[in-house]
């Protein structure tokens, strides 16, 4: 009698722990994709070679970091300035949503601020004689404004070229950090 009941605990456990296997897999698969960065485009948010994970599932916010297909069928990680319906510029390193100054917390960083001269250069959107981003489309840039081919150069993106949002970045290991929504 010991034996058996001793044989049952043990399916019972093995089929939690394979449960929980097959659950884990599957949020891997679908769920959490971890994805590299290439380039210096986010820097100094993200590097080369940082590692990041990304959710399919998540809601896609002004500030948020996004991965997706660029023009060129490439994957790439940028941040989401302008949402669906906004009008965007820079004129003096200030961005400028819907003609009111936004600011950009993320830039306020030494290796940033101490740079001389614009950090982002003046830019006027105008998407088919519209200064608006278009319905269903972001407007992204790279941190490293300077360096990044972006929005600024071909223009917003679909809701469909997006894999998914930057929740996490896990590599290196010092700099672990989750990202939330930027106020």
């Amino acid at each position: 009698m010991q034996k058996c009941l001793e044989r049952s605990r043990r399916l019972r456990i093995g089929r939690v722990l394979f449960g929980i296997a097959l659950i884990l897999v599957f949020l891997r698969l679908y769920i959490f994709i971890p994805t590299e960065v290439t380039g210096i485009s986010m820097y100094p948010t993200l590097n080369p070679n940082d590692r990041v994970v990304m959710s399919t599932v998540s809601s896609i916010n002004r500030f948020d970091i996004i991965v997706f297909t660029d023009p060129m069928n490439k994957t790439v990680v940028k941040r989401v300035i302008g949402l669906p319906g906004d009008s965007v510029r820079y004129e003096q390193d200030n961005l400028y949503i819907n003609n009111k100054i936004v600011k950009e917390p993320f830039l306020k960083r030494s290796e940033i601020s101490g740079e001389p001269g614009l950090w982002t250069s003046n830019f006027t959107m105008i998407n088919d004689n519209e200064n608006k981003v278009p319905e269903d489309h972001y407007f992204l840039t790279g941190d490293n404004r300077r360096y990044s081919y972006d929005s600024r150069f071909y223009g917003s993106i679909s809701r469909e070229e997006v894999l998914g949002k930057v929740v996490m970045m896990y590599y290196p290991s010092d700099k672990i950090n989750f990202f939330s929504q930027i106020p």
